[in-house]
């Protein structure tokens, strides 16, 4: 995670700014363009355009899959921590904040792609964004075999290939492409019993609240605010019963609606104390509570820790 020396402002990004956004922003050096304006898709190998230290606590417009295949390093997203070693698969979503540094010569290829990519394709833009490896909170790093890297290289090469060249049909390619690539992924990452899974009634309606949930997030400005803070509203917001919907997340997940939205606020409170100068008072505002004091008062209750020294530690 990123100390109080390397705090940045989250800073609100618009839907026209899509293709000068997908940049590579590195520590102290200025951010380095790695798509031209306006395009939807880039691939690079790590050699030439190596992936360098940085920190992003910025929403981002793209998605991004990064394949390992020489090097290790620490990588965080959100709040897990991963020690990497390759041969390793990252994916990165467009939410969660992201740090990454380096250790050792670095040799692989990473992509990076936004839902413009799929408007020809509504199907594979819905997919996309319901793939179990780009979902808040996954497990965002699958370790490889070495013959598990060198298919997924040949796959990365096919997108180089398709990406440089000026062929008809170029974008249905890198899409084929692209597809083949997180599919093999995700049955890398999937236990063999879970291939054949089917969403029941009571997970599709959990699996809706905490998509409903992540929505509101992450606060990118200190104008924005989550307008859904109780298990009631989200139950109004999904035309269901409050003890109905409270009782299938329960049976689901483990956890009741309320206990989803602690954590999700509280998680959101280490965020933003972690990577932004806001004052406290902003940021419970932005979390939903009236006052400093109650969001003091929660966050104590939660962490053991006021607000003002959990951004010391």
């Amino acid at each position: 995670m990123a100390t109080s020396n390397n705090r940045r402002s989250i800073q609100r990004v618009g839907l026209k700014q899509i293709g000068s956004n997908l940049l590579q922003v590195a520590v102290e050096t200025p951010a380095t363009p790695k798509v031209p304006a306006r395009s939807s898709f880039a691939v690079h190998s790590r050699a030439t355009n190596p992936c360098k230290e940085y920190i992003s606590a910025s929403r981002r417009d793209y998605y991004k899959i990064s394949l390992i295949t020489e090097g290790s390093g620490t990588f965080t997203l959100g709040d897990r921590v991963y020690k990497i070693k390759a041969p390793s698969l990252l994916f990165i979503n467009q939410v969660e904040v992201k740090t990454w540094s380096p250790v050792g010569p670095q040799d692989g290829y990473y992509c990076m792609f936004t839902e413009h990519l799929f408007e020809m394709q509504r199907n594979y833009r819905d997919e996309i964004l319901h793939y179990p490896l780009f979902q808040i909170g996954a497990n965002a790093v699958l370790k490889l075999t070495e013959e598990q890297s060198i298919y997924l290289q040949q796959i990365f090469k096919q997108l180089m290939r398709e990406h440089k060249d000026c062929a008809a049909y170029k974008q249905e390619a890198i899409v084929i492409y692209l597809q083949l690539l997180l599919l093999e992924a995700k049955r890398m990452g999937t236990p063999a019993s879970d291939h054949q899974r089917t969403l029941t009634t009571a997970q599709l309606l959990a699996e809706r609240f905490t998509e409903t949930l992540e929505k509101q997030f992450p606060i990118a400005s200190e104008q924005e605010q989550v307008q859904l803070k109780t298990a009631g509203e989200f139950a109004q917001m999904l035309n269901v019963h409050p003890n109905h919907l409270n009782a299938t997340v329960k049976r689901v997940t483990g956890h009741t609606t309320s206990e989803h939205i602690r954590q999700r606020i509280l998680l959101e409170a280490k965020l933003l104390l972690r990577h932004t100068d806001w004052h406290i008072s902003a940021i419970a505002w932005c979390l939903g509570f009236e006052e400093p004091a109650n969001f003091t008062h929660f966050f104590k209750s939660q962490t053991s820790h006021s607000p003002h020294i959990f951004r010391t530690l």
